[in-house]
């Protein structure tokens, strides 16, 4: 059994990437959106939104908020008995009115088109709204 659990966690399922840096620089997709709720807000109301729209077993989307409310870091991981994958970046910086936020992530098989679904999302034209 142990043999077992070790080859599955030695092989990657969403993403060979280790840490949030890896996943920015080795992003094969990105997306650039302006809206206008500030950083923390936009973050907070996103990572719930992925939770309960394009959420999953061991998927989990965490929040950094900066001092300030001038930037927000949203990350997405899989997390598995043996390591975790990052496979979503999601950055949100204020500028002026409006944020920016910029939605990096790797492709993969079990992954969807997450920077379509945030913008759907702002635009409130979402199929899935979280309750």
């Amino acid at each position: 059994m142990m043999v077992g659990v070790a080859a599955v966690g030695g092989c990657s399922i969403v993403s060979p990437d280790r840490s949030v840096e890896a996943t920015r620089v080795n992003a094969e997709r990105m997306t650039n959106l302006r809206i206008s709720l500030p950083p923390d807000q936009a973050c907070a109301k996103t990572a719930r939104m992925l939770m309960w729209c394009a959420g999953g077993l061991g998927f989990h989307y965490r929040c950094d908020s900066q001092s300030g409310n001038a930037r927000s870091e949203l990350n997405g991981t899989m997390e598995q008995v043996v390591r975790t994958e990052y496979f979503l970046v999601v950055e949100f910086l204020r500028g002026g009115s409006d944020t920016q936020v910029t939605v990096r992530q790797r492709d993969a098989l079990l992954l969807t088109d997450y920077g379509a679904l945030i913008d759907k999302y702002f635009q409130n034209k979402s199929d899935c709204q979280p309750r």
